[in-house]
């Protein structure tokens, strides 16, 4: 008693199940075991509601009945010893107890020992009770795990519930049909985690090939980017320019490799016959190296475009250069030389 005379304790028992509520600590038991009471909807059903969007209406449902049956050894002799005299007198009291709290009302139109086969029906199961407002509903797989857990218990022997749900008078109904079967929870926990195991990895090796794909498409993108970058650096590097319709200057700044001397070779050719020249001004000017290398492209260069008929004309040799030159003993006799451009222009020029 409190001091207002109020108890401090209440015990009411329905249904053969005891229950007690400690007001003083705040503590409900059901059972003789700690209980708590919560509304179905929105409380359990926002609780749990998150955890099927996240893994999944079939797993989450596997697990729940997983984790239900368990225990139920306990459930299936405390029906045959306590509750009943008969399996089926025991069940019937074990779900008029557990109505009490609200799971909801329980029948047993059918039960074969011999055959192993039963028919449950639960009227209003507090499962679909909660999930009346449910966008994507997920059944009974708590009641369903308490039902082929206490019914294996009962038959000796693994067997299955099937679920089925319907509506009679507004009203929800599941009905589990239990048969023999070698599919166990467990077993199909393992199928469906190994299923999602494959699919995850499938997906997996699926973004890998599309990333490794992407990667090699931007690789070739990069390359031809490089390539064309590298052509038009190239015709930069070996510019052409047509001083009138006989004349053409070919200037040339910094450093001749072989692919560069090539490249020097064809623009000539090439421009020369496109253009019927007869005078190509090469201009060394800007070229920083001229060794034996160099001097064969230019020697090489005037040679080409005098089979097509014109004369190369090579400008811009500096005192340095030309001492190299007669260093190395290059032959230019077959080249006109020039000091500049502009006096290569003027000789272009008269001779035209």
């Amino acid at each position: 008693m409190n001091n207002q005379g109020v108890p401090d304790t209440y015990s009411i028992e329905l249904h053969h199940v005891p229950i007690s509520w400690d007001l003083v600590n705040g503590r409900l038991s059901f059972f003789g075991l700690p209980a708590s009471l919560f509304w179905l909807d929105p409380s359990l059903l926002r609780l749990l509601q998150p955890l099927v969007d996240e893994i999944g209406i079939p797993l989450f449902r596997l697990l729940v009945a997983e984790q239900s049956s368990r225990g139920t050894n306990e459930d299936y002799h405390a029906m045959i010893t306590t509750l009943g005299s008969t399996f089926e007198t025991g069940f019937l009291a074990w779900g008029r107890a557990v109505g009490t709290a609200g799971w909801g009302k329980f029948e047993l139109p059918h039960f074969d020992d011999a055959q192993k086969q039963a028919v449950v029906v639960v009227r209003s199961p507090w499962e679909l009770v909660m999930q009346r407002a449910a966008e994507h509903p997920w059944g009974c797989p708590f009641l369903q795990g308490k039902i082929i857990g206490v019914f294996s218990h009962a038959f000796g022997s693994p067997c299955w519930a099937s679920e089925d749900i319907s509506i009679e008078q507004g009203e929800p109904v599941v009905t589990f049909r239990i048969y023999p079967s070698t599919e166990t929870i467990e077993s199909e926990v393992k199928q469906l985690r190994d299923a999602r195991k494959q699919a995850t990895e499938q997906e997996i090796e699926r973004k890998t090939a599309e990333l490794l794909q992407a990667n090699a498409e931007r690789a070739l993108l990069q390359e031809q980017v490089i390539q064309m970058q590298a052509a038009a650096l190239a015709e930069l590097s070996t510019p052409l320019i047509p001083l009138n319709d006989q004349v053409m200057i070919m200037p040339l700044i910094g450093a001749i490799d072989s692919q560069r001397a090539q490249q020097i070779v064809t623009v000539l050719l090439e421009g020369v016959a496109d253009q019927q020249a007869r005078f190509v001004i090469i201009d060394i000017t800007g070229v920083s190296v001229v060794d034996t290398a160099v001097a064969n492209v230019l020697i090489q260069a005037a040679r080409a475009v005098g089979l097509l008929g014109a004369q190369a004309i090579l400008t811009g040799i500096r005192p340095e250069i030309a001492q190299t030159l007669v260093g190395l003993g290059v032959d230019l006799d077959s080249i006109v030389t020039q000091s500049s451009m502009q006096s290569g222009v003027a000789y272009a020029m008269r001779r035209r």
